[in-house]
Order: C-alpha cells, then structure tokens, then sequence
C-alpha cells in the first residue's frame, strides 16, 4: 500500500521532481547570466596575427616585431612558434580582452606593432623563417625591427 507502479511513493517523486526543475532553473540562470556577460562585458579572444620584421639576436634568439591591432581593444598576447629541421614559423598573437563583447563596443583605427624576443630551443643555422603561409621572412637589422631605422 501507498506505493505506485514505479516503486516510490508520491511525496518522493514530487521531492525528485521539484529538485529537478531547481537545478533547471539554476543552470538556465547561469546560462543567462553568462550570455549577458559575453555580450555586455566580453570574453577574452586570442587570434592571429601577422609577422612584419625578424632578427637575429643571437644563436637561439630572434627579435619579432608583429601586428597587435587597435591600441583600444587588442593586447599583445605573444609570439607562437614551430620549429621543424628545414624552418622557424612564427606567428604572432593577440588577446582581445572583450572578444565576445558586442553591446557598446569601439576600437580606434591606429595599429599597435609589439616587438619580443623568442629563444628558440635549437640554435637557427641554416634554417629559414617562415610565416604559417609559408612565406619567408628575411632576417633585418635590429633597428628597423625596433622601428628605429626604415624597413626595406
């Protein structure tokens, strides 16, 4: 007596159902307040960037001069980099700190270049520097990657 079909009383299965939809609307109202914050506010984005200038700094290291982006809305997020027997890819990178951000949101047109230096793990030798698209990077003198001499 006083069980059902299922096998659990009534007052159970009201308790059960009654926890079910609570943890629905918990979650439905994280999800809510996550989008807002996406849209409103923003989630970091990190895209790639280009390389402008490459040079020799020393057996194992590179100064890497690369695109950031509007000085209002990207970060220099660093220089990735792959390193094979025959070349050095680099690839510059960015974070947008508000990526995901779409209500108010305005970047200036000015482009922001940083310049770092990467230690490769072998040392260069006869290697050639490549973009990701497979273009080759000339190596240039330091000052024109620290923009203190033109570029050629």
């Amino acid at each position: 007596m006083g069980r059902e079909e299922s096998g659990l009383p009534e007052e159970r299965r009201t308790r059960l159902r009654a926890a079910m939809l609570s943890t629905f609307g918990a979650l439905t109202v994280i999800a809510a307040i996550a989008a807002v914050y996406a849209l409103a506010i923003g989630f970091p984005v990190v895209s790639a960037t280009p390389v402008e200038a490459v040079a020799i700094a020393g057996e194992r290291d590179l100064l890497v001069r690369y695109q950031v982006g509007s000085s209002s809305c990207h970060d220099p997020n660093g220089v990735e980099v792959l390193e094979t027997e025959e070349t050095v890819e680099l690839q510059g990178t960015r974070v947008d700190p508000t990526g995901t951000r779409i209500i108010g949101k305005g970047c200036t047109d000015d482009l922001l270049s940083a310049v770092e230096t990467v230690r490769l793990d072998d040392p260069l030798g006869d290697r050639r520097i490549v973009r990701p698209d497979g273009t080759e990077l000339e190596p240039v003198d330091q000052a024109q990657v620290l923009g203190l001499a033109e570029d050629t």
